[in-house]
């Protein structure tokens, strides 16, 4: 019998641990972006061109500086402005295409992804406010593991991660 397989541990995988640390305190110490919707997103079910149009110059200026300038993102719900954000997803995108993830969560999205727009329309029907909070880091592979190390963290907080948190239950 051949063996194909071969064990290599990361040398300085403290110092990696250290750094995804670093990258998740910034989610939970910073405060997130207070997106903007128009009042009568309690009570529309149903988005049209509108009222999307509507939502996406609330926010032009936040999302016009997207494109290349992140790549990890957390979105959070609080019930009032004198409340604390609460965490509810975690996510990663190369930065090229994070404009359109941030799009697809928390605007429009195609029913084929696995964004949570459902989930921001429940909670603004439920009177909560969505915010958002993103960081860029590099090299941009390294996105995919501070993803998975900060849900595995965090994923008694990350309500909408269910995916994630199946991977956990192992």
């Amino acid at each position: 019998m051949i063996k194909v397989f071969r064990n290599f541990g990361y040398p300085e995988e403290e110092r990696l641990i250290e750094f995804a640390k670093d990258v998740e305190q910034q989610f939970f110490t910073v405060a997130p972006y207070h997106f903007q919707y128009p009042i009568e997103v309690e009570t529309n079910i149903i988005w049209d061109r509108e009222l999307i149009s509507e939502i996406k110059e609330l926010n032009k200026q936040f999302l016009s500086g997207l494109i290349h300038n992140a790549n990890l993102y957390m979105i959070y719900t609080r019930t009032s402005e004198s409340s604390e954000w609460k965490p509810k997803y975690f996510g990663q995108r190369k930065s090229q295409g994070i404009y359109g993830r941030i799009i697809e969560h928390l605007v429009t999205k195609n029913e084929a992804t696995g964004a949570k727009l459902g989930k921001v329309k429940e909670a603004l029907r439920n009177g909560e406010e969505i915010g958002i909070n993103l960081v860029k880091i590099q090299p941009e592979e390294l996105r995919l593991y501070i993803e998975e190390f900060i849900i595995k963290q965090n994923s008694n907080l990350l309500d909408w991660n269910i995916h994630s948190k199946n991977r956990w239950k192992c």
